[in-house]
């Protein structure tokens, strides 16, 4: 990560700017939104994913501290993923997970979150009409000058 952002430092105009959005390292809720309430099924947690984010922001207070950037603002905001079904979700995490898994810590998520897409399956057919799944995630997002 600090070889890219060593990149990003010489290829950007004096002028220009980085902006970086990662996730935040913690686990994400898994959410069932429904006529303006949120019910919490459980929390979505990918160990690579946070060390990863964990990474990103160590890389970004590197390249800072070396003077390659100087941040200018930094904020968080919540990412909301919305699935029209419990399955659906369970698809998407399985697929992300195999992707990005880099490591057998990555693997053995996939149990934890099929567990949680069930659970969560349950609570949306509870829930009936109108219901909606939504994994909350949060997320980093900075402005940093070369």
């Amino acid at each position: 990560m600090v070889h890219a952002l060593e990149s990003i430092h010489r290829l950007l105009k004096p002028s220009g700017a980085l902006i970086d959005i990662h996730p935040v390292a913690e686990s994400s809720p898994l959410e069932i939104h429904q006529g303006g309430t949120i019910d919490q099924v459980g929390y979505l947690s990918v160990p690579q994913w946070c060390l990863d984010s964990r990474q990103a922001d160590d890389a970004l207070a590197d390249v800072a501290r070396r003077g390659l950037f100087t941040l200018e603002r930094s904020s968080k905001f919540d990412a909301l993923t919305y699935y029209d079904s419990a399955a659906e979700m369970a698809s998407s995490v399985k697929e992300s997970i195999d992707k990005f898994a880099r490591d057998a810590s990555a693997i053995e998520a996939v149990p934890q979150a099929q567990a949680l897409a069930e659970r969560a399956g349950q609570t949306l057919r509870a829930a009936g009409v109108g219901a909606e799944l939504v994994i909350r995630e949060r997320t980093h997002i900075s402005r940093l000058k070369r």
